[in-house]
C-alpha cells in the first residue's frame, strides 16, 4: 500500500534515530542526578530502561524478522544485534539491582551500557536502518511510529 503524498509518518531512520537521541536524552538526566538523591536516580533510571526496553521490542518484533528474510548476511547480523539487545538488558538489570541497594555509584556500569550502545546504535543507523527507508511497508511503518510514540503501547517487560 503506498502512502498518500500528505502522509504524515517519517521514515523509519529518523523515527528510530529520534528515539536513540530521546534515550540518549533520558540516560544524561539519570546521569546528572546525584547520587545521594537515590529515589529520583532510580525513577529516572527506571524510566529510561523502560523506554529502552521498548525500543528494543518494537526492533525485534516489528523490525528485524523483514530484515533477516532471505538474506544471510543480513541473519547474521540480525543475530549480533540480538545478542548486543541481550548485553544491553544485562547492564541494565545490574544498575537496577545496584540502585535498589541504596545510594551507590553506577559509573563504571553506566560506561559498560554507553560503550554497548554507541557501537550498537551507529551499527543500526549506518547499516540496517537505511535498508528500513528503502523497503518496509508504510503500514509497518505506522506501527512502529504508533509503538514508539502513542501512550500505552508500552511493552510489557521487567522494568
Amino acid at each position: 500500500m503506498e502512502a498518500p503524498v500528505n502522509d504524515p509518518v517519517e521514515p523509519p531512520s529518523q523515527l528510530l534515530s529520534g528515539d536513540h537521541r530521546e534515550l540518549d536524552r533520558k540516560f544524561e538526566e539519570f546521569q546528572a542526578t546525584p547520587i545521594s538523591r537515590s529515589d529520583e536516580r532510580r525513577e529516572r533510571f527506571d524510566e529510561f530502561a523502560a523506554e529502552l526496553h521498548r525500543h528494543i521490542v518494537v526492533e525485534e518484533r516489528l523490525l528485524f524478522p523483514p530484515f533477516g528474510e532471505g538474506d544471510s548476511s543480513r541473519r547474521l547480523l540480525v543475530e549480533l544485534m540480538l545478542d548486543e539487545h541481550r548485553r544491553i538488558e544485562d547492564v541494565l538489570q545490574r544498575v537496577r539491582e545496584r540502585l535498589a541497594a541504596g545510594p551507590r555509584s553506577t559509573e563504571d556500569l553506566e560506561s559498560e551500557l554507553v560503550n554497548v550502545l554507541w557501537a550498537h546504535n551507529t551499527r543500526e543507523e549506518e547499516s540496517v536502518y537505511p535498508w528500513f527507508d528503502a523497503h518496509l511497508p508504510v503500514d509497518l511503518v505506522r506501527a512502529v511510529d504508533r509503538e514508539l510514540h502513542e501512550p500505552g503501547t508500552k511493552s510489557p517487560g521487567p522494568w
